[in-house]
């Protein structure tokens, strides 16, 4: 099971198959003919002509304990297998795994079991349901139903897309890819909504206008929101729907599935502004010849990695800069290089980030994050050099080689 498609989520037409009508109705996603109702109502909404599943992907149903010990064990298991390292430890200096400005609200285990109705395992190319038998919340037939449609679509991505694919070059890179992946899901979902939203008595809601509503509502909260990179994590959810309903309005199921092949690659593609308008990214710009300060301590560089538009905008957001600020900041994005050492014994680490941009960047943002003194920032004409340290001592800064 992979924690990619494990986030909890939030006109009837009828399709026949296998000599059968599959008449839509509020229902227990526990129940197999819900489950195949559903299924078949998803391929529809996608245009697909074909099912490939022949009636249903694998689908299985747990308890709420049961899914509890399979989230002790993924987490057991992936500490023992990662043990101490300088990346955690980074990027908790640039707070994007610890509460900095923005309340550290992140979910527990037991929320995770209690907000989760379905998964989808790329692994295991299989459905898990959890049974939520005590959920008195008056939307979760709603929320269950949505989200079941969300993971089918995933089992039906698992045979056009490679859902395990895991050869990222980048940070950036793996958002942008999960981005459409997520997007596309979630779209579909608020098509399917409205659907569940007419079996209960309840007005449609605008598909296209739902991820910017959702972005706003981040975009205004984000001081009660998690850390961060959480925050990152489930903006792709509706920055991807947000890219596909663009790309529905232009031509329909075709023309998202022809999105597929023209998707960004950079986060900072799907950071559309009040117009819908994408940020162009000239991809002769991006990253190449970027080199940052070296490293203060003895040794080799840890790891680089380059995070993209997205996780600096919840970076800036983290540190106290306001959205307005941030977001038309990230849409200057054009490349940046982190680079990552600690000393031998994993007890000081060092950060160096430069990042470039297409305008200068306000230097209101290079005061704001100096203020706590946390980090060193300087500001160039279209750069942001944010170096960090652990160290109890102060350290010297260098330049790379690589900039000589």
């Amino acid at each position: 099971m992979t924690g990619r498609y494990a986030l909890p989520l939030m006109s009837l037409a009828l399709l026949t198959g296998a000599c059968q009508e599959h008449h839509l109705a509020a229902c227990d996603i526990t129940e197999r003919a819900c489950q195949v109702d559903i299924y078949y109502r998803m391929l529809s909404l996608r245009g697909d002509g074909f099912d490939p599943f022949g009636g249903l992907p694998p689908v299985s149903v747990i308890t709420e304990d049961e899914y509890r010990q399979i989230l002790v064990q993924n987490a057991a298991d992936q500490a023992a297998q990662n043990g101490p390292s300088p990346w955690d430890k980074a990027l908790s200096l640039l707070h994007f795994t610890s509460s900095g400005a923005a309340g550290d609200s992140g979910s527990t285990i037991d929320d995770q079991v209690a907000h989760t109705y379905a998964f989808y395992s790329p692994e295991q190319k299989d459905v898990t349901i959890i049974s939520h038998p005590n959920d008195t919340d008056p939307y979760a037939v709603e929320d269950a139903m949505t989200t079941l449609g969300h993971e089918l679509v995933h089992a039906l991505q698992d045979r056009e897309l490679d859902l395990k694919k895991d050869d990222f070059q980048t940070s950036d890179e793996y958002f942008a890819y999960d981005t459409i992946i997520e997007g596309d899901a979630r779209f579909y979902e608020n098509l399917f909504a409205n659907d569940v939203r007419g079996l209960l008595g309840m007005p449609p809601k605008d598909v296209v206008a739902v991820p910017t509503d959702e972005l706003d509502y981040i975009y205004q909260t984000f001081v009660d929101q998690a850390t961060p990179m959480f925050v990152a994590q489930l903006m792709v959810y509706s920055l991807g729907a947000r890219y596909e309903s663009f790309e529905y309005q232009s031509g329909g199921n075709p023309a998202i599935r022809r999105g597929y092949g023209k998707e960004p690659h950079h986060m900072v593609g799907f950071l559309a502004g009040d117009d819908g308008k994408m940020p162009a990214v000239n991809a002769t710009e991006t990253g190449v010849g970027l080199c940052t300060s070296s490293l203060p301590m003895q040794g080799k560089t840890v790891g680089e990695d380059e995070l993209g538009g997205l996780l600096f905008y919840t970076f800036l957001r983290g540190w106290g800069v306001d959205h307005a600020t941030a977001f038309a900041t990230a849409q200057s994005w054009i490349g940046d290089l982190l680079l990552v050492q600690a000393s031998a014994d994993l007890s000081t680490t060092a950060v160096s980030w430069l990042l470039e941009f297409s305008a200068p960047p306000p230097s209101s943002i290079a005061a704001t994050l100096s203020k706590t003194g946390e980090l060193a920032v300087k500001p160039g004409t279209r750069s942001l050099q944010i170096t960090a340290t652990d160290s109890p001592s102060a350290l010297t800064w260098g330049p790379a080689p690589r900039c000589q």
